[in-house]
Formats: structure tokens, C-alpha cells, sequence
């Protein structure tokens, strides 16, 4: 993948150079925060990082403050902890304050216990709080597995602009979401039921008027029955057959997403509504972050929005929170999660694509 490509010469030119890249100024206007961990096999956090900051301009750097979080009690076990590119380009390499004992200790525990659920909130909380502390107007959460398109920064604030003029009560604007529970979803069937049973008549009708002005029988009883008791209902299978993805795409934009925007990898949030995020997420001991997250919007009706098509790309086949391969599923969860719209970026070209011009 060429978008990989640069991000990974990104980070080596980064790792092998004396001078630092621009850093973040002091008019920051988004604080980018990344949580990551060790992994198995590769650390995703290098292209993730380098998709990040590859491509911005000069200017562009400046208003963005980085802040990467070393999710270990012993930030030593981290591979890149001590590479030279994380120095180079990181504003902040966020460690646990091990002053507060009470706390660290807690941390040991659910490291120890591969406690996920309780860790991944923590560090959510701990980063969204460093990210306000910045003073940016926007904070952006992503992922460690991720890899951001090319020009991602002036996309993702020009869509901002779009969810403002939306919403003045909105949650977060997606930067990512997985089109797997975009499909025919159960809960509308009595719509698709409708709309098949509106297309049967609207063929029966069309024919019967065809037949009634040309004063003919061509157009027999037993050719309208089969038109529609068998034609037509093979149509609409084959319509339900090909996708809904493909039959009824979303279009470049910003879309509001109230359901199905799946997953957490990366997300951004207004610096106030960071803050109401932090108090939500202290108030729950154990969960996922995203869930957490959905089912307050659900309970406060706050809009929630994402970019068409998406910004971020997952690329991890190891999650954080531990891999669930079973005999009956050899693939894990994580290699399924996958934006299939963040492809035409490469196939059609970078500059091609707007996510912004629909609204």
C-alpha cells in the first residue's frame, strides 16, 4: 500500500535524522492523542503515526500538538520508546504518574490480570485530560493501528466546519467506521418487505396499462403473473444479493451516523465536549470506550457524525486487548475491522475525492 510506504519513510527519515521535523506551536488548534502498547509481531504505532504527520505542511504542524501515550507501567517494554523518531516528532511522550501509588498500583493489577476493559478506559481518560490540558479547540483520539490518508488534517477540520453547521449538540465526528453493519439490517425488514411488495404492483400496474392502450393481448395474464410472481422477485434478490454497500452506497460527505459507526480508532471531539467525556468515562469501572460512549448518545440524543469516505484505515491483525482466534473463527476480530471506502483514496487518487463537498 503506497499510503503505508510514505508513512514508513516518514518515520525512518525521522528515526536517522539529527534535526527535528516542525513540532507542534503555541496556537494549537487540535491536540492529537495516541494510546499505544506493545505488540505481538509489529508495532502499528509507527505507520500510524507517520500517516499522521507525512504530507502536513510547515503551518499545518504548528497547530497541531501530538501527545503519545506509552500504555506500560514499565514504558520500557515498549519497542519504541527509546527510538529516535518518537523523540524527533512526538510533542509529548505521555508515561503513568507513578506518584500517585494508588493508582499505578491499580494499573499493575490489570496489566497483571490482562484486565483490558478497566485499562483502556484509564488511558482514554488519562490522554483525553492531557489532550484538554493543551488548550485546543479540538481533540482528536485515534488508534494505534491506524493509517491516516494523505491530507487528513485540513479534511478532518473543513468536515468539523460541516457538523457545526449541522449540530450545535453534536458527540464526535468519526474519523473512521467499519461498513460491516452496514448491510440489510434485520430491524428494517418491514421497509424492505413494503418496498418489494410496492415494486410487484407497480410492474402489475405498468403492464395492465401497456395492455389497456395498445388494445392488444401480447401482453397475456400468464406473462404479467410471470413478470411478477417470478421476474421481479428475482430481481429483488439479486438487489438484496449485491449489497447494500454496492446498491446504495453512502456518498462522499458528512453524514450524521447514529448506528452501526463501529469502532473507537479514531474519533474528535470539541475540547468542552472532551471534558463531559472524561466525567461519562470516570463513571464507569469496566467496558469498552466506544459502547460506553454510543449508549450515552443514545440516552442524551447527541448527534454523532462521520466522514465519507473514511479518513482513518485500521491495519492492525492484533488487538490491543488480546486476539480471539477459535477453530471456528481463525480470523480475529481485529483483521475484519476494515473501511473498505478509505481504498478509492489510492484507486481514484487523493485529490479526487472530497469528503466535505455534500455537507
Amino acid at each position: 500500500m503506497q499510503r503505508q510506504r510514505q508513512a514508513d519513510d516518514f518515520i525512518n527519515a525521522a528515526d536517522s535524522s539529527v534535526k527535528k521535523p516542525p513540532l507542534g506551536g503555541p496556537q494549537t488548534t487540535m491536540c492529537l492523542g495516541i494510546a499505544t502498547v506493545e505488540r505481538p509481531d509489529e508495532q502499528y504505532v509507527r505507520p500510524a503515526f507517520g500517516s499522521l504527520m507525512e504530507g502536513l505542511t510547515d503551518e499545518e504542524r504548528k497547530h497541531i500538538h501530538t501527545v503519545v501515550l506509552i500504555g506500560h507501567t514499565d514504558p520500557q517494554q515498549h519497542p519504541i520508546y527509546h527510538e529516535t523518531w518518537l523523540e524527533n516528532t512526538a510533542d509529548k511522550v505521555l508515561t503513568y504518574d507513578t506518584s500517585n501509588t494508588t493508582q499505578f498500583d491499580l494499573l499493575v493489577k490489570w496489566e497483571k490480570d490482562k484486565d483490558y476493559r478497566r485499562k483502556a478506559i484509564y488511558d482514554y481518560t488519562y490522554l483525553l485530560e492531557t489532550c484538554i490540558q493543551s488548550g485546543a479547540a479540538w481533540i482528536t483520539m485515534v488508534e494505534d493501528d491506524t493509517l491516516a490518508v494523505r491530507g487528513w488534517y485540513s479534511r478532518a477540520m473543513a468536515a468539523l466546519d460541516v457538523a457545526d453547521s449541522k449540530s450545535t449538540d453534536w458527540l464526535y465526528l468519526r474519523l473512521f467506521f467499519t461498513e460491516k453493519f452496514f448491510g440489510w439490517n434485520a430491524e428494517f425488514w418491514p421497509t424492505y418487505l413494503l418496498s418489494s411488495v410496492l415494486l410487484i404492483i407497480a410492474v402489475a400496474v405498468l403492464l395492465l396499462a401497456l395492455r389497456r392502450l395498445r388494445s392488444h393481448t401480447l401482453i397475456s395474464n400468464w406473462l404479467i403473473l410471470t413478470a411478477c410472481f417470478v421476474y421481479t422477485p428475482a430481481f429483488i434478490l439479486l438487489y438484496f444479493m449485491a449489497g447494500k454497500l454496492s446498491m446504495r452506497p453512502l456518498p462522499p460527505g458528512v453524514h450524521e451516523m447514529p448506528n452501526y459507526g463501529c469502532c473507537a480508532q479514531g474519533m474528535v471531539f470539541s475540547s468542552p465536549v472532551a471534558a463531559r467525556v472524561v466525567d461519562k468515562l470516570r463513571q464507569k469501572e469496566v467496558g469498552f470506550v466506544d459502547m460506553i460512549l454510543e449508549a450515552w448518545a443514545n440516552e442524551e440524543k447527541l448527534t454523532r457524525f462521520a466522514v465519507v469516505p473514511s479518513l482513518l484505515q485500521h491495519i492492525g491483525g492484533h488487538s490491543s486487548k488480546g486476539d480471539d482466534f477459535t477453530p471456528a473463527q481463525p480470523m480475529s476480530v481485529a483483521e475484519t475491522i476494515f473501511n473498505f471506502g478509505f481504498e478509492l483514496y489510492e484507486q481514484r487518487g487523493e485529490h479526487d475525492i472530497h469528503p466535505t463537498i455534500n455537507g
